[in-house]
């Protein structure tokens, strides 16, 4: 909730807490905290993998052989269908 005008002296004390708590913003304070650091990195890392697995699916989709041999029937002997479910 942001504060309003005119505020109780509750509102004041608790915006001030909060502001210590956040501690210095920007580049440096990541560098400052490793475990934020950490964490920055790891989901950045996870961003990359999954926009290169993206790009190698997107690839693999348009590939004659892959659209070749999504259209046979896999065989299976003895599997019949789910007509016993």
């Amino acid at each position: 909730m942001a504060p309003v005008a005119g505020g109780s002296g509750m509102d004041v004390a608790a915006m001030a807490r909060r502001k210590a708590l956040s501690g210095a913003a920007g580049p440096m304070a990541l560098l400052k905290n490793l475990r934020v650091f950490g964490i920055a990195c790891f989901a950045c890392l996870g961003g990359l993998l999954y926009g290169y697995n993206q790009g190698v699916f997107s690839g693999v989709l348009v590939m004659t052989s892959f659209k070749d041999g999504k259209s046979r029937k896999p065989y299976y002997p003895g599997f019949d269908g789910l007509k016993g479910c």
